[in-house]
């Protein structure tokens, strides 16, 4: 098999083999295709890429000529030398043939990048490439806590920060849809806390308050708050910055299981203001009349129901990922609507 996993990932992207031309980056995570394929053309084309000997070629050419693809690799570089052909298409299954004649007649002085979207195992171009000796498959998923958790260490070390326990399960909390954007805020984070040497709560919430983070959780509070309109508003913006709608239908997922804790918590006899103050990950001051008022409107058996619909739905959207947004919206709707009816019926 020719598909690259773990640490090989980085190992292979700073040093590629020789035997292995044609490299396919893909994944549900654009930012982290973005990042692995620039750092891969860095190493093998320079910063900035010799334009004379790196070819990039967008989805405007590549959909009316897709057999350019392998005209760029079999000719020569101007100045000579190794050539590179970076190919740009959310789906590459325009690619499959002049790819297929690469791989049997891998170019000699050329390597062949292409960047994709998710590709599913059995998509005819990243079948073919796993399975052929002259292709590498590198697919970038989107971070999961260990992952962020070492890019905070890694920035924090560039920095020479250090972190409260707080903060940085805050962090972990608040990012991780997309890595070149939580690579971004943690960076953005580490500047702002600079002067004070340590990273605590409040430089978290000071600082991520406007990232697409937040907008996830605002998703998740104005949807259980009853507050469509604010809801739908965060959806849109969040989406519009590169959310993955299944990332957001997990969010309110996530959101609704910590409710449900809470409340069951509340039922048992503690009071909302303590049981919120030791939530975790930890709630951030503005967020918190949200939650709580979460909490007044929706009882244990209600938020159970919720939790239920939204796995059921986030099983569809895995089968039709491109209806994603319009069940996203629905579900959004559907809470919204139902903690204004609560609001209704306490008043």
């Amino acid at each position: 098999m020719a598909e690259i996993k773990g640490q090989a990932i980085d190992r292979f992207i700073n040093r590629p083999d020789p035997a292995k031309p044609i490299i396919l980056i893909h994944g549900p995570d654009r930012g982290r295709v973005q990042i692995r394929g620039k750092a891969l053309i860095k190493t093998l084309a320079g910063d900035p890429p010799d334009p004379m000997a790196c070819i990039d070629l967008d989805p405007n050419i590549l959909d009316s000529e897709p057999g350019r693809i392998a005209e760029e690799a079999d000719s020569v570089a101007m100045f000579g030398g190794n050539k590179v052909v970076v190919a740009r298409m959310d789906d590459p299954k325009a690619l499959v043939k002049p790819v297929e004649q690469l791989l049997a007649q891998p170019p000699q002085a050329a390597t062949v990048v292409i960047l994709a979207g998710d590709l599913k195992k059995s998509h005819p171009l990243r079948s073919r490439i796993e399975k052929t000796e002259a292709g590498a498959a590198i697919a970038c998923y989107a971070a999961d806590r260990r992952d962020v958790a070492a890019l905070l260490a890694e920035t924090r070390s560039q920095f020479a920060l250090a972190i409260s326990s707080e903060a940085e399960t805050a962090v972990l909390s608040l990012l991780g849809a997309d890595h070149a954007l939580s690579k971004a805020e943690i960076e953005k984070l580490c500047l702002y806390a600079l002067k004070d040497g340590t990273i605590t709560i409040d430089h978290v919430e000071a600082c991520l308050t406007d990232s697409a983070a937040h907008s996830m959780m605002d998703v998740a509070d104005f949807s259980f708050a009853g507050r469509t309109s604010d809801a739908l508003t965060a959806m849109h913006h969040a989406l519009s910055e590169g959310v993955d709608a299944s990332v957001l239908g997990s969010m309110l997922m996530r959101h609704a299981q910590q409710l449900e804790r809470m409340r069951i918590d509340i039922d048992r006899g503690s009071s909302t203001n303590s049981v919120v103050s030791r939530a975790r990950p930890p709630v951030f001051f503005k967020r918190r009349p949200h939650i709580e008022r979460a909490l007044t409107l929706w009882n244990a058996a209600k938020i159970r129901r919720t939790i239920d619909e939204l796995d059921q739905a986030l099983v569809e959207q895995r089968l039709g990922p491109r209806l994603g947004p319009i069940r996203l919206e629905r579900q959004v709707l559907r809470i919204a609507s139902e903690g204004r009816r609560a609001q209704g019926s306490r008043a």
